[in-house]
């Protein structure tokens, strides 16, 4: 259970979650019809490792699109990382990629950075 990864399709992001290098990442489009039951084993996986986190946590998010059950989960799995940095368990850092011509995908990581207190890196980059 060290890695779990899935391959990302057009409805579907793609994820790879490395518990030794304490990365997290999240790219491509998330509009799942049962986001519950998609991100189910990634919050089991992501419960498993905040037992015992690497010393310094980096998630990267890359997201096309994402619809608004996606959107909490996000939220509620940003929430897990905040409280384990708060009780000083690992050191957490958001990279929120965006293309530099998105200005909704900025803001949606702006609203994110506002109300979680863990330190967001924001990165345009060029499609």
């Amino acid at each position: 259970m060290d890695i779990l990864s899935i391959k990302g399709t057009s409805q579907y992001p793609e994820v790879l979650l490395d518990m030794k290098e304490g990365k997290l990442e999240f790219s491509g489009n998330s509009l799942p019809e049962d986001a519950k039951g998609f991100f189910e084993p990634i919050i089991e996986w992501i419960d498993y490792y905040l037992q015992s986190p690497y010393e310094k946590t980096t998630i990267s998010f890359k997201m096309i699109y994402y619809n608004t059950p996606s959107s909490r989960i996000i939220f509620q799995l940003l929430k897990k990382f905040e409280k384990v940095q708060k009780e000083g368990l690992t050191k957490v850092l958001v990279e929120w990629h965006y293309p530099d011509d998105d200005i909704d995908m900025k803001e949606a990581g702006g609203d994110f950075s506002e109300n979680i207190k863990i330190p967001f890196e924001f990165k345009p980059y060029k499609e």
